[in-house]
């Protein structure tokens, strides 16, 4: 039977409740997720705060996100044993040194949201090339669907308020009064502006499943930090029912992991359906509001610096203090 996972969920960063993020993992249709707390945030509480609410049926697969000096990974392992490890915790750490670690544990090391943002991306950090040719070499998976991302194009492609502006763009450039005046250029600089991200956004995923059919494996995940959006991007597996049965968290997690890296899935994308041989996305958890605040989260990411810490004034030594 087909089973939906989520691969790449957080919550500690928005202060949402454990019970909350399991409300909305049933209520989305998920047997199991991993969480994948940044290396930043305590991924080791979360993973025991989630753990301590996970209802009986759910399935929680330990994992963490680690921002490198090539792009953010994802790392997933059978058992919390994965939180005992400095290495996964350094500061700007060198991915090899990841893939390394991974390698000796026999964890799944993944290239997170490869065409993301500029700053946490391995395409753009590391290069097109080299990446490619690290994928190829290595043992290495591909997020091939992140619903964050998902929803940017959501927003560019199916937004009402997208379509409305571009509809009164080309009235603009068509008008012939707004054309006297000079400014239906005006009109048609903005609309090949959004053409342009639109192609942008068509050219992110498309690379993405290139990448993707390089690997050796794929994962998905909504990327998310809201636990009302879990399951916006999702891997669809056949499991039987032994894996479901199993009641050793750590068999139960290693065996769904060794499908994985066998490449023995179903699918991997946005959450839907086939009909007919035609995909339908599922839209009821997507809304033009949700689409808004990723794209605000991802703008403030992308051009977030880090604030000079300030320096406290010494205190004046006492006299007594000066006499010693």
């Amino acid at each position: 039977m087909s089973y939906n996972l989520d691969l790449n969920t957080q919550f500690l960063k928005r202060k949402q409740s454990s019970k909350r993020y399991w409300q909305f993992a049933n209520k989305n249709n998920l047997l199991g997720t991993a969480i994948t707390e940044n290396a930043k945030k305590n991924p080791k509480k979360a993973y025991f705060d989630l753990l301590k609410d996970k209802p009986k049926a759910n399935i929680l697969i330990p994992g963490i996100t680690i921002s490198t000096d090539q792009g953010e990974v994802l790392v997933y392992a059978p058992n919390e044993d994965i939180y005992s490890y400095n290495v996964f915790f350094e500061e700007n750490v060198s991915m090899r040194r990841i893939y390394d670690m991974c390698e000796r544990k026999d964890y799944l090391f993944v290239i997170a949201h490869p065409f993301g943002l500029i700053n946490n991306s391995a395409s753009y950090l590391m290069g097109l090339s080299k990446l490619e040719k690290f994928i190829k070499e290595k043992n290495v998976g591909v997020e091939g669907y992140n619903g964050m991302m998902g929803y940017i194009t959501y927003y560019m492609y199916d937004s009402f308020f997208i379509k409305t502006l571009r509809d009164f763009l080309w009235y603009v450039q068509k008008h012939k009064a707004f054309n006297i005046a000079g400014i239906s250029k005006t009109a048609d600089r903005l609309n090949q502006k959004i053409d342009q991200k639109s192609y942008d956004l068509v050219y992110k995923f498309s690379a993405t499943i290139k990448l993707a059919q390089m690997a050796n494996f794929v994962t998905a995940g909504s990327g998310t930090n809201y636990v009302d959006r879990i399951g916006s991007g999702v891997l669809t597996i056949d499991l039987p029912k032994s894996i479901i049965d199993e009641t050793n968290n750590t068999l139960q997690n290693q065996a769904i992991l060794n499908k994985i890296l066998k490449k023995q899935i179903v699918s991997f994308g946005p959450p839907g359906k086939y009909t007919d041989q035609l995909f339908e996305r599922s839209t009821a958890r997507i809304t033009k509001r949700k689409a808004y605040d990723d794209l605000i989260h991802l703008t403030k990411t992308a051009i977030q610096t880090k604030k000079p810490k300030k320096i406290k004034e010494k205190k004046p030594i006492k006299e007594k203090e000066e006499k010693r």
